[in-house]
């Protein structure tokens, strides 16, 4: 199921912030930064000589897609042998075997599934080879904004696999699709059954949440020096807007304990008419009372009509700088990456391609019927903030905003306590 593993990945972040073993992973060394800065880009033609094995390592293969690939791969290309090891269920398990094995320098892993917000963690480093050739030979096909989530000190450590990304269900018998954040807003207001649902609980899904809204009032965590700017006023202004939205109606004061599952039975039930979800939810809601009668659009604009700027989510794919078999892995990712698979992950997995092409698929349509409203919502997203820190920032921006929304702090104090709390991140590294 797509929201358990996304709810899953985003949770772990939490675990992975909190000064655990793997905080390894969080701080790298001067000479691991050099070796990110200077690493030799890998030539994508290396791909044509691939043979004998590769080893995928990944997250436990639930939905099947994974298997399904190696398996699609060993019958198109003969020569070569891909096998997948499972590193565990949950995102923590997996990046702590993954920091296990490249501390070791461990070549079992020719390949190594990433989540989006693990690639500066691991490039800085140097534990990934760097793919801005081979990124570079597909910017074509992809959609760009999935490419951004593999951007690190100007490089690109990996390529997409399929993505994610936030969308805005609405009620069809109770209201119309909102043209802006505000206009969403008056709808809870107005009415208290019109209310918005979304997820509020202090985990990695109000830092979803919240920048989901701060990007589209155009504001950003880091600059592009990687230098805090969350401290601005379209942080206050969004925070001023959220917590007015709880005391006012708009959304109900029970999405602060709501994770994505939480919001989605609500607002089957009926106890909102407009929810913010993952693209799993349209299967789900079409098992359910309210069947027909909702539908799927992206996240509006602030105060503009337009779409909004939603966060990508999603599951790349890297090679390993300790692999032996690079070759083998880069004719994979491409096999992964080529559009009649992205096509198929869609239509058996109900997956998001991250390649364009598969969007005006027939088959993808049928399988996904909100296909271009999801693509509309991809092109469109943002990737988290970019930093090897990335647990500690999102921990100090969802407690600060749950602190806001409960009442505890005042809007532009929050703005101001985050950007110290992301500050202070920054200085570990």
């Amino acid at each position: 199921m797509m929201l358990t593993r996304e709810r899953r990945l985003l949770r772990a972040v939490t675990v992975i912030g909190a000064g655990s073993a793997l905080a390894v992973a969080l701080t790298a060394c001067s000479d691991s930064q050099q070796s990110a800065s200077t690493s030799t880009a890998l030539d994508p033609a290396l791909a044509k000589s691939a043979k004998g094995n590769v080893t995928v390592c990944g997250p436990t293969d639930s939905s099947g897609v994974w298997k399904a690939t190696m398996e699609a791969f060993n019958k198109a290309n003969p020569g070569t042998v891909a096998n997948y090891v499972e590193l565990g269920a949950s995102a923590d398990d997996q990046l702590q075997q993954i920091t296990q094995r490249m501390q070791t320098k461990s070549t079992q892993c020719d390949v190594v599934r990433l989540d989006v917000v693990w690639t500066a963690q691991l490039a800085a480093q140097g534990w990934l080879a760097d793919m801005s050739k081979v990124i570079s030979s597909k910017l074509d096909k992809l959609i760009p904004s999935t490419a951004g989530t593999l951007l690190y000190k100007d490089k690109y450590w990996g390529v997409p696999f399929y993505s994610n990304t936030g969308l805005l269900y609405y009620r069809t018998d109770k209201t119309q699709a909102p043209q802006t954040w505000q206009q969403l807003y008056s709808y809870g207001e107005a009415d208290s059954k019109k209310g918005f649902l979304y997820q509020a609980s202090q985990s990695e899904s109000l830092t979803v949440s919240f920048l989901e809204l701060l990007y589209s009032a155009g504001g950003e965590v880091l600059n592009d020096k990687g230098e805090v700017a969350v401290n601005s006023p379209q942080t206050a202004e969004v925070l001023t807007f959220m917590q007015n939205g709880i005391n006012k109606g708009a959304a109900p004061k029970a999405v602060l304990t709501y994770d994505e599952d939480a919001t989605r039975l609500a607002f089957e039930s009926g106890a909102g008419a407009t929810m913010r979800n993952y693209p799993y939810a349209y299967a789900a809601g079409q098992k359910s009372a309210i069947a027909g009668k909702f539908a799927v659009t992206p996240l509006p604009g602030w105060k503009t009509p337009g779409n909004g700027v939603g966060v990508l989510g999603g599951s790349n794919v890297a090679v390993s700088t300790f692999s032996k078999n690079q070759a083998g892995a880069l004719a994979l990712i491409d096999f992964m990456t080529s559009d009649s698979w992205q096509e198929q992950i869609a239509v058996k997995n109900a997956l998001a391609p991250a390649v364009a092409a598969a969007y005006a698929s027939e088959p993808v349509k049928k399988a996904l019927p909100f296909s271009q409203e999801l693509l509309k919502a991809l092109t469109s997203a943002k990737a988290r903030p970019v930093s090897p820190v990335y647990p500690q920032i999102s921990q100090a921006i969802y407690q600060t905003v749950g602190k806001v929304l409960s009442g505890e702090l005042t809007p532009q104090a929050g703005a101001s306590q985050m950007a110290d709390k992301v500050g202070t991140a920054l200085k570990t590294f």
